[in-house]
């Protein structure tokens, strides 16, 4: 009985040591005011909120397809007892604060400018359109002590994973479900259902932890800890085309952590990754690298002819990168850190819009899908 009721207190335990678990994933599609429609793919990891959003106008006239908006933005914020706040993330700008209520998949609330001296109505509901995916939310935040009677040092792990949930091409959904569980998971075999594979990738990591500074450690030292935070998050997700990045990031000791991001586009219709082959006309390498360099030279501030190596990059010019998004208004380059520029640069994003890139685009294109009427 001693032993029983003993198990049951590590039980309860464990599982107080936890983060609440709790998790969605969540399309929106609405307005803001009464002329501008906004779509917002919404997660919910713990009590924090993130995502990616859209917007364009009722009122627009002409040639609609080419018009471009600005990127889509990232959203950081939190959700408590209902009650939602969330804000564009730009490094260089403060955004825009959304707040209200979520109740019965539907956003209810405010947006507010930057600056604070605006507010207009905010009115969304969840949708899923035909060509946009549902996703399930998984989240996992756990820790591991170095030594079982120490508090610190230890390894913490947090995990936000999206799966497929039901879709009317199953085939898709297992293509894309796959290839989640191929890139994410740090385990030789990927089988089982997501919360079992999050439970075995915290125990490989924090066994890892474990192995590797036990014998190491010393009282006073520098501090042990590990970090890990892993992600997959949604940047585009309409008109069959879905644009996925698996974001990983990682500490275990130094002067700084390491956060790498892999995208991944794939065409709903058939589950297939899409390439830049598919997106581009035939000998498209030369005229594609020239727009990326001249968005990246504007980007960087930097001068006719200054040489790119003078204002800290590796390399005199970017080739396109496999590592790419498409979204509503456009296409992204990813260059993680320290593949083109040192770690103070950061890692190197070249965003283009679709009017940039429309003489290179192949007649039947993916993207044209996105950027119709």
């Amino acid at each position: 009985m001693a032993r029983i009721i003993a198990t049951a207190l590590l039980f309860l335990f464990c599982f107080s040591t936890s983060r609440s678990q709790d998790a969605f994933y969540k399309h929106f599609e609405g307005k803001v005011g009464t002329n501008i429609n906004i779509v917002v793919d919404l997660v919910k990891s713990g009590e924090k909120l993130s995502g990616y959003y859209y917007y364009f106008f009722d009122d627009k006239s002409g040639d609609t397809s080419w018009t471009h908006y600005g990127k889509s933005m990232p959203i950081f914020g939190s959700l408590k007892d209902n009650q939602f706040e969330f804000s564009e993330f730009d490094p260089e700008v403060k955004g825009a604060v959304f707040r209200g209520l979520l109740n019965n998949n539907i956003i209810e609330g405010t947006w507010n400018s930057a600056d604070g001296k605006k507010q207009l109505p905010l009115n969304l509901k969840e949708s899923y359109p035909e060509g946009t995916m549902p996703f399930n939310a998984y989240y996992m935040s756990e820790s591991g002590q170095l030594f079982e009677k120490k508090i610190n040092p230890k390894a913490s792990i947090e995990v936000s994973l999206l799966t497929p949930g039901e879709f009317i091409r199953l085939n898709v959904a297992d293509s894309v479900r796959n290839n989640i569980y191929d890139h994410f998971f740090d385990l030789k075999q990927t089988t089982g259902d997501p919360k079992s594979l999050m439970t075995a990738m915290k125990d490989l990591y924090i066994t890892n932890y474990r192995n590797s500074n036990a014998d190491l450690y010393q009282e006073g030292a520098a501090s042990f800890d590990w970090q890990k935070r892993k992600e997959v998050r949604i940047l585009h997700n309409e008109k069959e085309v879905l644009s996925l990045e698996y974001f990983d990031y990682g500490f275990t000791g130094g002067a700084h952590g390491l956060s790498l991001s892999n995208f991944h586009v794939f065409d709903l219709q058939d589950g297939h990754q899409i390439t830049l082959e598919e997106v581009f006309r035939d000998e498209y390498n030369n005229d594609l690298r020239d727009i990326i360099n001249s968005a990246a030279r504007s980007k960087y501030r930097l001068q006719r002819n200054q040489l790119m190596t003078d204002a800290g990059f590796f390399v005199e010019y970017l080739d396109p990168t496999p590592n790419f998004y498409i979204t509503k208004d456009g296409m992204g380059f990813y260059y993680n850190q320290y593949e083109v520029a040192p770690f103070a640069l950061g890692p190197v994003e070249i965003f283009v819009n679709y009017g940039e890139l429309r003489r290179i685009l192949r007649e039947n294109s993916p993207v044209y899908r996105i950027i119709s009427k």
